[in-house]
């Protein structure tokens, strides 16, 4: 199971913690919106934000896809350039509508 779990992240692009993924983590840090224990959180949101990745799916709604935080994580990130992506749970980002 493991070999073929590893398979499927054949082709998966792998993203750098960049100098500006570090930076823009601490300032998430800094203001208080991700704690100091949660600093692999920011940077895991940070690794989605500086290349501009669409969706950042999760299950961890404590300080990623915590709806009374995202907004204000968002206008952070814009403000320093960047774009936070659309963070979600994986059933938040399924479309069972029939019409499409």
């Amino acid at each position: 199971m493991a070999r073929a779990r590893l398979g499927l992240l054949r082709g998966i692009r792998v993203v750098p913690v960049t100098e500006a993924v570090a930076d823009l983590a601490r300032m998430l840090i800094a203001s208080g919106l991700v704690p100091v224990l949660a600093s692999p959180d920011a940077v895991l949101i940070d690794l989605a934000s500086v290349p501009r990745i669409g969706f950042l799916v999760t299950w961890n709604f404590k300080h990623i896809a915590n709806p009374h935080l995202r907004e204000r994580m968002r206008m952070k990130s814009n403000d320093s350039g960047y774009r936070m992506p659309v963070t979600c749970s994986p059933e938040e980002l399924r479309n069972d509508d029939d019409t499409n």
